[in-house]
Parts: C-alpha cells; sequence; structure tokens
C-alpha cells in the first residue's frame, strides 16, 4: 500500500524569513572567525614582546615608542612620592584600592617618567608608613604601557578633583607640572620593598579570546535554523 505524499513546495513567509536569519547567523560567525585571527595575532606579538631582554630607557625614542609596549624597560632614578596619584578602583585578591603612580626622576637629568608602582588599600585603610616611599636612587623594571581606557565602562578622568580612573600620561603630567614628562608609563614588575604596599606586578598581561566560542554558537544557531526549516518541509509532505 502506497502512501501519496504532497508535493514538495518552499514555505513563502518561511522562507522569506529563514534566508536573511540564516545570512546575518553565517555572516556573524565568519566575523569572530576573523576577529579570532585577529586576536591571535595581538596576543602572539605581545608574547614575543614580554619575552625579550630588559632595554633601557634611553634606548626607547621619542619618536615611535610605541614599538616598545609591552616590553621590559628599566630606569634610575629618584621618585617625586609629593607628586603622586592614584588610580581608582583598582582590585587585588577580591580587595578595593588604588595604584599608586609616582614621577621618577631619571638620573641623566633627561626629564621625568611615571611609574605604576602597584596596587594598595584606600587612603582610610591604610596605617602610617604602609605606603614605601624609597628616598634615594632606585634602578627598577617596568612593562611599558601607553595608558588609555580599557573599556567603555571606565568613568572619564577628572584631573581638576584629582580623581583618576585610567592612565592618561599627558594629562597626568600636566596636573604634575611636568611637561617634560614621557607620554607613557612604566609598570613596575616587583615591589619596592618586601611587605609593603604598594604591590608591583599588576601587569594584565593576559587577553580573554573566546571567539571561537562564539564563532562555535553562531554557526550552531545556523545549523538549527537549516534543521528547523528541512524538518518543517518534510513533515508538510506527510
Amino acid at each position: 500500500m502506497t502512501t501519496d505524499r504532497a508535493p514538495f513546495r518552499l514555505n513563502f513567509w518561511m522562507t522569506v524569513c529563514a534566508v536573511p536569519a540564516l545570512t546575518v547567523l553565517v555572516g556573524l560567525g565568519v566575523w569572530q572567525l576573523q576577529r579570532l585571527e585577529w586576536k591571535e595575532g595581538i596576543i602572539a606579538d605581545r608574547t614575543a614582546r614580554l619575552a625579550q631582554p630588559a632595554v633601557p630607557l634611553a634606548d626607547v625614542p621619542a619618536d615611535g615608542w610605541q614599538t616598545y609596549e609591552m616590553r621590559r624597560v628599566t630606569a634610575e632614578g629618584r621618585f617625586l612620592h609629593d607628586r603622586s596619584l592614584e588610580l581608582a578602583s583598582k582590585s587585588f585578591g577580591g580587595r578595593p584600592g588604588v595604584h599608586i603612580v609616582t614621577p621618577l626622576r631619571l638620573a641623566d637629568d633627561s626629564g621625568t617618567v611615571l611609574i605604576d608602582r602597584g596596587w594598595a588599600p584606600p587612603r582610610g585603610d591604610r596605617r602610617p608608613g604602609e605606603i614605601g616611599a624609597p628616598p634615594g636612587p632606585v634602578r627598577l623594571t617596568g612593562i611599558l604601557r601607553g595608558g588609555g581606557r580599557t573599556s567603555g565602562w571606565v568613568p572619564d578622568n577628572e584631573p581638576a578633583k584629582g580623581i583618576w580612573f585610567f592612565v592618561d600620561p599627558p594629562a597626568m603630567a600636566a596636573a604634575l607640572g611636568l611637561p617634560e614628562a614621557r607620554p607613557y608609563i612604566l609598570e613596575i614588575e616587583k615591589p619596592d620593598r618586601d611587605n609593603v604596599y604598594p604591590v608591583g606586578g599588576r601587569t594584565v598581561t593576559e587577553i580573554r579570546n573566546n571567539h571561537l566560542q562564539y564563532a562555535i554558537t553562531w554557526f550552531g544557531l545556523a545549523l538549527a535554523l537549516i534543521a528547523v526549516y528541512v524538518v518543517y518541509h518534510l513533515k508538510r509532505r506527510t
């Protein structure tokens, strides 16, 4: 006994909706694969820069210093502790706090450079003398960074009030009256002294890379849409 089946016909409105949706889903998947390749290139470049030996600050050119970003750099000089700034809304081990940013007067009298010395508790939670302030010459190693917002959620800085949420070397130097300061910052690798704040080595070197998962999600949704579309039309024939 044979069963007559209805002729295979595409549902007009379902097709009109499915084709653009499928195009968008596949396009988003391809875009995420492109983003994956781009992000992997950034990670590889950053890893290579961090692996290179430290260079003296004097070797970093005034023009084109960006080619040294994420490189380890050594510097010598004296901290200007009376001109320190604080970066707000920084956490360490789940504790809220700040980062101490202090200008370093370079030993060769070539100017100053801002040093992110690391994390410390907020002012109200500190004991006297808890913030290390080495008075003499220091030699340090830091990671060169250009600063800027880390995300769109970071509030604007308020230089007039001395409130800083993200590193802006030119604006910070202007607020401190240091026009000769370098247009970048060094994030110190180690604390000035053991068991004393600030805690150095807070540079974020890892970059989140979830683009492969996102691509799989979009392509998975595209396959699900195709499956629903095909099953619907097969059932119409029975």
